[in-house]
């Protein structure tokens, strides 16, 4: 059974945590100098994340469709997203053995990991504000 029970309830937790990220200077300042524009599409439950920082100025996150064309694209399972979050998924296996399937300049979203783990520490509150159980670190 998928962690995420709706398309709702994933794109509200993701939207949160996003904020969230929106609103950590160290975070936000070095994704926006990527200026990328990263889209995540999930599966069961279906799911769309825009995450726009083109201008180099600001971070816009969009939920759902958008007619804002992704640099670079990674699709998965919601339940593999909710694993990564967690800390849990080695993007670089994932990505071979095809459990993440990317397109675009992959080696750009790569270098932007260590940017993002501190939200590995966000995430779990998110769940929890969400009332959902953050299940013990594997």
């Amino acid at each position: 059974m998928s962690v995420f029970t709706s398309t709702e309830e994933l794109h509200a937790v993701m939207e949160d945590l996003w904020n969230l990220i929106k609103e950590s200077p160290d975070m936000a300042e070095k994704l926006i100098a990527s200026k990328l524009v990263v889209q995540f599409r999930y599966r069961e439950p279906e799911g769309l994340m825009t995450i726009d920082c083109s201008d180099g100025q600001e971070m816009k996150i969009y939920v759902g469709h958008t007619q804002i064309k992704p640099v670079i694209e990674m699709s998965m399972k919601a339940d593999i997203a909710h694993d990564f979050w967690l800390g849990k998924v080695n993007v670089p296996t994932a990505l071979m053995m095809g459990k993440i399937v990317s397109r675009g300049p992959v080696p750009k979203a790569l270098a932007l990991l260590p940017v993002i783990k501190p939200a590995y520490t966000i995430y779990p509150k998110v769940l929890e504000e969400r009332g959902k159980k953050t299940p013990m670190a594997g």
